[in-house]
């Protein structure tokens, strides 16, 4: 299979134009990995594919291929799980080269919504508040490190959505003036995406063990887990989108509450906070 590099240096906006539009098979490098030699063990294939990185949370960075369909499919379920319909304008804060913030793109470039993508940078705080408050989205949709430089500011915008990883358990109480309601994603780059959503009213109650990274499986996934809040295990997945047909486990721990809920409570050996 022939592929590209896509540089990623390039306005999120023009990363996104090239993905969706070319006919070629390309991997995104993120920045950090620029200097080392990936394998680029990619699949013979003349169907369009995308090479993506898993993020740092699941230890050392693997470089996974899925096709383009695959992901298109994912953002489209995703529009549905978050109810973004084309009308809707929505301000993305993150990084394309992750599976997150390229799906929310295709997720916004698909539907026809109007829309900013600022590829973050640490240490922006400023740039980021200008455009939530100019902007003025109907949905932002980033990761828990923006939303922390964000909490002591004045902004509202009416649906949060965050993922990556799952915020503190008093987050939510500085996060709640600032909108309507919350929308907790889990996802993986090998799934193509998000895997499940929990939406939230920002007025109700945050339920034990709610500040964990969770949610109910989307359109396509299933998943199974049988671990419990003491004894968290294995989560395992299948779903119509992911890198592979057949169930694979995450790498990841938790447990599943009686309505199918899963929580998230960490990497194998990384148990997070569940207070």
């Amino acid at each position: 299979m022939k592929f590209k590099t896509t540089d990623v240096s390039k306005p999120a906006g023009e990363i996104l134009s090239e993905v969706m539009g070319s006919s070629h098979s390309q991997l995104l490098i993120p920045p950090k990995l620029a200097d080392e030699n990936p394998p680029a063990q990619h699949p013979e294939s003349d169907e369009k594919y995308i090479g993506l990185f898993s993020s740092g949370t699941t230890g050392s960075p693997k470089e996974i291929w899925n096709s383009y369909e695959n992901l298109a499919r994912n953002a489209r379920f995703t529009a549905e799980v978050f109810g973004v319909k084309s009308t809707h304008r929505l301000l993305m804060m993150a990084a394309p080269w992750h599976v997150a913030g390229l799906s929310w793109g295709i997720m916004a470039e698909e539907l026809g919504c109007e829309y900013q993508f600022i590829t973050t940078k640490k240490g922006e705080g400023d740039k980021w508040l200008k455009n939530v408050r100019e902007f003025k989205p109907d949905f932002l949709l980033t990761v828990p490190a923006v939303l922390r430089a964000l909490y002591d500011e004045e902004w509202f915008v009416p649906q949060v959505v965050f993922g990556g990883y799952s915020l503190d358990e008093g987050e939510f109480q500085k996060l709640n003036p600032h909108c309507d309601f919350t929308i907790q994603g889990y996802g993986q780059t090998e799934a193509g995406g998000l895997i499940a959503a929990h939406k939230r009213k920002s007025t109700a109650p945050v339920q034990p063990f709610g500040h964990l990274c969770s949610g109910h499986p989307i359109r396509g996934v299933r998943l199974k887990c049988e671990g419990t809040p003491e004894n968290p295990a294995p989560i395992y997945i299948q779903s119509e989108t992911a890198f592979i047909e057949q169930e694979y486990n995450s790498r990841d721990v938790g447990f599943m509450d009686s309505l199918g809920r899963v929580y998230v409570l960490g990497r194998a050996g990384e148990i997070v906070n569940k207070k």
